[in-house]
């Protein structure tokens, strides 16, 4: 008999020392900048070692080392109550990748080392048989390098994600250049390599990377008018508000058991290919079948026992088709959302104490509906005594706390702390959008429930304070029915298919709340209030508007110029899961990836704004409207969201109409009528500029955007990490004269598609 790598204690046990781990600080480069007020201690400290960050003395040259290995992890697992020993491929031995802290106008010079094993298994024209890999996925130790949403250059050393970085013994130069106006915002960086993306990204190999921002309102004369809204985040005695990064990762490990011998003459079994699950082994054969077993949608663990020789493996993300390949995989293989490495972790602020907390999405699949809520008090136990939150939830599966989370983080008006959104996708708003739900003088047209919602690759800032002394959860609350099925705009008919997972909310971390001063009244407007009086300096009118949420004299953009006139023909980027994509069924305007090749209508001209139009085109067959919605992401040129526009049918004609009010840019009643709550997640977003969207089904977004600066060749993709390996991007230029472009690039990328659905 073989036992697992460890063993929960009891039940009781587990109630009765029941911690939360301490919320843990993203790790740094050391260097001899003055680092921002941060919480925490860093995780995993015995193996993470980012190393300096080099100042070249009279330049403004940051040098950084990030080396690329496979390395001994740890994650906590409050299932089982235990730490769970991983095995993944992350940057400098970090289960979160260490931050890279930039000012606009310098230039990082990126060593990146690939130490990874040159004899990949899955790489090559015959993969290894045994991991059954899909065709176009694979060359898992194989990366590059991608700055999500820096306006750099896409070509040469910089953010080239057309490169192709295999094992070697010599570092690759990255250069990346950031220009002296660029907006400072919260950013980040992750494998880009097309076909081993998702797996990168899933197993840690990500990081933050911050552009801070100096620019003050007394010099904004000699910094083109650029004023960065970091110079006002302080209060009267103009101290910086504490500045706190939280990497969401969704790091989708598993323990794979590996026999000894072939389990039966002739049959084929490879290291990856026995997920071990609380219901038995999951085989990759199995997770291509159209209908799998139980163990599809079993809970993962490290625990299993054979009367075989054999051994379990560590926690590590190797096989895509069992571990990634799913839009419902992250709701039943019982894995927690992580914050900066640690799940579930325990923060500890003062009442009153005004924050600014970066969240950024690192996962690849799951939507976070992120909401702060006061803890109901718990009920008291016969004796009278009272259990901590910590206690209750011990031992439990994610399915197993949700139910209780349902009674103690309770979404009611009274409870909810707002966040005040200052940023998106690293680019300050023209206008606080204040995250909250529907209370008395509120417009009924808010939704009832409103989240800030999260989707993979999005970042938001937001000012948080607590109002008195207490216990709170960040919650990843329940999703809205619209995230969990697909609407027929036909028929209004629904489907499950967009992912079907049970919809419960998730514990993200326990906020404990002591000492500072209680707030008296509403936490937004005292927020507000001191952003008012922290800036006594401001002028009048750009000072009072602060207490009104008008960011306008720190945002970056405003809004766009129309096109004049529009190019033809207008970029599109229309994302399809099709059989009718030959020979890949993941593709963008009907086309599957392919390296070395441009569509037409995405080669765009330097000098000149588009218009985008961005949708989910309807599988083709016998239920005709049905799609499974998708995140679009494009690199090197933020976009401005001009409209979204709900699509229906009249007399079998399609109907588009806007969701927006033109006067005052609100969702209307159109969208407030949408019991689906489809539309909620676009509400706020009308004329704000971000990098990364989500695009349901049964809308229609029209994106504007403008290519200043830079010429080349980069890309547009599906942000469901598992898409994009699997064929749903596409290759954008940018070029001086459009009607006669250079060649395209010759990438070194994978040419393989992909040849079957999910």
């Amino acid at each position: 008999m073989v036992a697992g790598l460890s063993k929960p204690p009891s039940a009781s046990a587990q109630a009765a020392g029941a911690t939360s781990p301490a919320f843990a600080a993203v790790p740094q480069f050391t260097t001899g900048r003055s680092a921002p007020r941060t919480l925490g201690a860093v995780a995993n400290l015995s193996t993470c070692n980012p190393g300096p960050a080099r100042l070249k003395v009279g330049t403004r040259d940051v040098f950084l080392d990030l080396p690329l290995r496979r390395v001994a992890a740890k994650i906590n697992n409050p299932t089982d109550q235990t730490t769970d020993e991983l095995e993944l491929r992350t940057y400098s031995g970090c289960l979160t990748s260490p931050l890279i802290d930039a000012r606009p106008g310098e230039t990082l010079h990126i060593a990146l080392h690939n130490e990874l094993d040159p004899n990949d298994p899955t790489c090559g024209a015959t993969p290894a048989p045994y991991l059954q890999l899909p065709v176009g996925v694979g060359c898992f130790n194989t990366t590059n390098f991608h700055s999500h949403g820096l306006h750099v250059s896409p070509s040469g050393n910089s953010d080239n994600v057309l490169r192709t970085m295999p094992p070697a013994a010599a570092p690759y130069p990255i250069t990346i250049a950031i220009p002296k106006d660029h907006p400072a915002g919260t950013f980040w960086y992750h494998a880009h390599m097309h076909g081993s993306t998702a797996v990168g990204v899933s197993s840690g190999d990500e990081g933050v990377l911050v552009v801070r921002g100096t620019r003050d309102w007394a010099h904004r004369a000699s910094n083109n008018g650029i004023v960065d809204v970091d110079t006002i985040l302080h209060g009267a005695d103009q101290v910086p508000f504490t500045d706190t990064v939280f990497l969401l990762q969704q790091i989708a490990y598993g323990c794979f058991w590996q026999p000894s011998a072939s389990p039966s003459p002739g049959a084929v079994t490879g290291p990856y290919d026995n997920l071990i699950t609380d219901k038995g082994l999951y085989t990759t054969a199995q997770s291509q079948l159209n209908n799998p077993p139980p163990q599809a949608n079993a809970r993962w663990t490290c625990a299993y026992a054979s009367a075989q020789p054999g051994k379990i493996t560590k926690g590590v993300v190797e096989n895509f088709q069992s571990q990634l390949f799913s839009p419902t995989i992250w709701d039943t293989n019982g894995r927690f959302t992580s914050i900066n490495g640690v799940v579930q972790p325990t923060i500890t602020v003062p009442a009153g104490a005004i924050q600014r907390w970066r969240f950024v999405h690192g996962g690849i699949h799951d939507t976070i509906n992120l909401q702060v809520l006061r803890v109901t008090p718990l009920a008291a136990a016969a004796n009278g005594a009272r259990t901590s939150l910590v206690s209750r939830l011990a031992g439990k599966t994610r399915l197993q706390q949700a139910a209780i989370l349902k009674s103690v983080c309770v979404a009611t008006p009274g409870a909810v702390v707002p966040q005040l959104e200052i940023a998106v996708d690293g680019l300050t708003r023209t206008k606080i959008n204040t995250v909250r739900l529907a209370q008395p003088g509120i417009s009924a047209l808010v939704p009832p429930a409103a989240s800030n919602y999260l989707q993979p690759g999005y970042r938001s800032d937001v000012l948080v304070a607590f109002p008195a002394v207490g216990d709170y959860c960040l919650l990843d609350q329940a999703a809205p029915p619209g995230e969990r099925v697909i609407v027929n705009p036909k028929t209004g008919g629904t489907t499950g298919a967009g992912g079907n997972g049970p919809s419960i909310p998730q514990l993200l971390a326990y906020v404990h709340v002591q000492g500072g001063t209680p707030i008296q009244g509403d936490v937004a407007t005292y927020i507000k209030n001191a952003l008012y009086a922290g800036n006594p300096a401001l002028p009048p009118a750009v000072r009072a508007g602060l207490r009104s949420g008008d960011l306008t004299a720190f945002a970056p953009f405003t809004e766009l110029a129309p096109p004049h006139p529009q190019l033809s023909p207008a970029p599109t980027a229309y994302f399809q899961i099709s059989g009718s994509i030959q020979p890949n069924a993941f593709g963008v305007n009907g086309q599957a990836y392919s390296p070395g090749t441009i569509q037409p209508a995405l080669i765009r001209q330097l000098g000149t704004t588009d218009d985008w139009d961005v949708a989910v085109l309807p599988t083709p067959g016998p239920s005709p409207g049905h799609a499974e919605p998708h995140i679009f992401h494009i690199h090197i040129n933020p976009f401005e969201i001009m409209d979204v526009q709900k699509i229906t049918y009249v007399n079998g004609k399609i109907v588009k109409r806007s969701i927006f009010d033109p006067a005052t840019g609100k969702c209307n009643a159109l969208a407030a009528a949408d019991a689906q709550h489809l539309a909620d997640q676009y509400c706020g977003l009308h004329h704000v500029f971000r990098d990364t969207l989500f695009i349901q089904n049964g809308y229609d977004v029209t994106l504007r955007t403008q290519y200043v600066r830079y010429t080349g060749e980069f890309v547009l993709h599906c942000h469901i990490l598992d898409h994009e390996d699997a064929g749903m991007m596409a290759n954008v230029m940018i070029a001086v004269d459009r009607l006669h472009p250079p060649p395209p690039v010759k990438s070194a990328m994978s040419g393989h598609t992909m040849s079957q659905h999910r």
